[in-house]
């Protein structure tokens, strides 16, 4: 009897091991079907904005409220500010814009349903128009501060990266390289001195103790330079200017300022570009100056 009743209780505790196991299991095996089931769900990819070919856009323009108006067009591949002022435009900005149009949407709200001011949409402050498509920015929403923006439609929660760009300057969108790519310098007019190619050799109208080395190496820093920014055209009191041609054409750039850093102005496209610490020694014409020394600093 007492044999009888202790093989029943180890029986009962092994059973109750068992049990125990199964449970453990179960539970595992149901957690880790909500974990990929969770996983699916996360690798879904969220809607688009649009699904717009960003190479069919050649137009784009700017409605700004209370703010002057942006209108952009391209021409073959590359794309020019047309108005309020005329030049070539920072591609960088136009792939900002142009980006915007295939960002993903976090959200969809109807219209219809829901009242546009309060998401800003009512009268929004910026319109951007891609050839004939509209994109309306509204506010932000206040837990994740991703912009409304309304779209053939549907009002639409997106991560908020373009609006800033938006309502910022005409100067902003311009081009920082000073010279185009396949711009040949042929002559260089300082305001004291003159810079030419003749006979393949760098001359100065004036001589002054420079290496030929280091005339070669003030040609190369215009063809390569580059601004940090720009902003609107500002006169100096006593404008000096620099002047850039070749066979066909001339650049003007008015010296605005060189201290605490160059500031070269282009008054015929109402822009002016500012420049690194050291553009100064590199682009200006000094006497005893090795710009050589400076560009590979």
């Amino acid at each position: 009897m007492v044999l009888l009743l202790v093989s029943g209780v180890r029986k009962n505790k092994v059973d109750k091991k068992t049990w125990i196991n199964i449970g453990l299991l179960s539970a595992i095996v149901i957690l880790s079907i909500i974990l990929l089931s969770s996983e699916e769900k996360q690798e879904q990819p969220l809607p688009r904005l649009s699904e717009i070919d960003q190479d069919t856009i050649t137009n784009i323009d700017i409605i700004r409220k209370n703010l002057e108006n942006f209108s952009f067009t391209k021409t073959n591949n590359v794309w020019y500010m047309q108005s309020p002022l005329q030049y070539k435009v920072n591609s960088a900005r136009i792939n900002a814009m142009l980006r915007m149009i295939n960002v993903e949407s976090h959200g969809q709200l109807n219209p219809e349903k829901h009242d546009l001011k309060h998401f800003g949409l009512a009268e929004p402050a910026i319109i951007m128009q891609l050839n004939d498509h509209e994109f309306r920015f509204g506010g932000t929403d206040a837990i994740d501060q991703r912009r409304y923006v309304l779209f053939n439609d549907v009002v639409h929660l997106t991560n908020d990266f373009l609006y800033q760009q938006l309502t910022t300057n005409a100067a902003f969108f311009a081009a920082l390289k000073l010279l185009p790519d396949d711009f040949e310098i042929s002559s260089i007019q300082f305001p004291d001195n003159s810079l030419s190619l003749v006979d393949d050799k760098w001359q100065l109208e004036t001589l002054q103790d420079i290496k030929p080395e280091q005339l070669k190496r003030y040609v190369f820093n215009w063809k390569s330079a580059m601004a940090i920014s720009a902003s609107r055209y500002a006169e100096p009191e006593t404008p000096a200017t620099v002047i850039i041609t070749n066979k066909d054409n001339e650049f003007e750039f008015v010296i605005v300022a060189t201290e605490p850093h160059l500031i070269l102005g282009r008054k015929d496209l109402g822009i002016q570009y500012h420049m690194g610490s050291d553009d100064s020694e590199k682009l200006l014409l000094k006497e005893a100056t090795d710009p050589e020394q400076t560009a590979s600093e």
